[in-house]
């Protein structure tokens, strides 16, 4: 979905003229970094014309580095295929993916091998490599949009989420248990819980379970927050292995699983920001009625969706082309106008992107 081509906004032109001072106004000013033109976003153009301050710039002020252009590439793949000024800096800003301390590159390439002696005897070596942070560009840390992954622990890389190899070992859970036999942080544990809970290739190859078990033995322990995203991600197997773990049926985790019956008792008792996570969450994995019972409760129809803030529940149901649900939120008064935050779409411009012909022909009577 591109951004409206209405004329060139003027975060998008002062980055074109490498200008800045400018860019960095503009974002104090409130400029979204997201949107740009049918050509590129304000991340791209810097990425292809440099230099590193100008990067650094969008990137402090909640540019994503993730998000493709109209040609699907990322700025990263921008600035690999142009000639920005000083282009070793600023592919070195956008690679996340880089590290640069040689004993903790050793170490997750030991992860992603599963050679499990191997990183056994570098953390025996270098027990700091189990408390130390992996320290990307500072401006990811002075952006104030939310962000995982950030600065990873070591212990993080069990999960591949973000996905950085193909194939997880399929000794990964051998792996996992080296480390936390020479001491894991306890909040290591709870935030690698958190990633492995939401890992699509973990699930995949058939480790997602294995892990959670693992974890959970070693005293991890899920964070509101890690139930929220796993259930927003749809990641329902994960969520129920929680659930078997003891995490309790509250009203958003009962939503995401469709167990309308204990949905109804928990929303009596449901703080308003619990009732509107339910909402969002119904509405992510479908579950029309959980939907309705939480708009009964009190769910705002119109507000930004938990985990997926960039939109709203109409944008959702559009995308998935939900005609129950479609027509159940514009019952109840979902506005139709709202773009979301990253696209600048609406939620029939989601569905007209996607080609979801039911949503379009639902919307389009509005």
């Amino acid at each position: 979905m591109n951004a409206r081509d209405m004329a060139e906004p003027p975060l998008l032109a002062a980055v074109r003229a490498r200008d800045v001072e400018t860019v960095r106004r503009l974002l104090a000013e409130g400029a979204n970094p997201l949107l740009g033109d049918e050509r590129e976003r304000p991340l791209h153009a810097a990425a292809r014309l440099g230099p590193p301050a100008l990067v650094e710039a969008l990137i402090a002020g909640g540019a994503l580095e993730w998000q493709p252009d109209a040609a699907g590439r990322t700025p990263l793949d921008v600035a690999r295929a142009a000639s920005p000024r000083e282009p070793e800096a600023v592919i070195a800003l956008l690679d996340r993916s880089a590290i640069a301390d040689r004993s903790f590159r050793e170490a997750v390439g030991a992860i992603h091998n599963g050679d499990a002696d191997g990183l056994a005897r570098l953390i025996d070596a270098e027990p700091r490599l189990l408390r130390e942070r992996i320290l990307g560009p500072e401006a990811y840390r002075r952006a104030e949009r939310h962000q995982y992954f950030l600065d990873p622990k070591l212990f993080w890389f069990v999960a591949n989420n973000p996905n950085l190899v193909e194939r997880m070992p399929a000794n990964i859970v051998e792996v996992a248990r080296v480390m936390i036999e020479r001491g894991v942080d306890a909040a290591d544990l709870d935030y690698t819980l958190g990633l492995t809970a939401t890992s699509g290739p973990a699930r995949e190859q058939g480790h997602q379970l294995p892990l959670l078990r693992v974890l959970l033995a070693a005293g991890a322990k899920p964070t509101r927050e890690t139930l929220l995203t796993t259930a927003g991600h749809r990641e329902l197997g994960a969520l129920r292995a929680l659930v078997e773990a003891g995490v309790p049926l509250s009203a958003p985790v009962a939503a995401a699983l469709g167990e309308n019956e204990a949905l109804s008792a928990a929303v009596a008792d449901a703080s308003a920001q619990d009732v509107q996570a339910a909402f969002g969450l119904a509405v992510i994995n479908g579950n029309v009625e959980a939907a309705r019972i939480a708009l009964d409760a009190g769910a705002d129809v119109n507000a930004a969706l938990v985990v997926h803030a960039h939109s709203t529940a109409l944008h959702q149901a559009a995308q998935d082309d939900n005609a129950q649900l479609i027509t159940l939120l514009l019952a109840r008064g979902a506005r139709t106008g709202v773009r979301d935050t990253i696209w600048n779409a609406t939620p029939l411009d989601w569905a007209n992107y996607n080609g979801r012909a039911v949503a379009r022909s639902l919307l389009e009577r509005v």
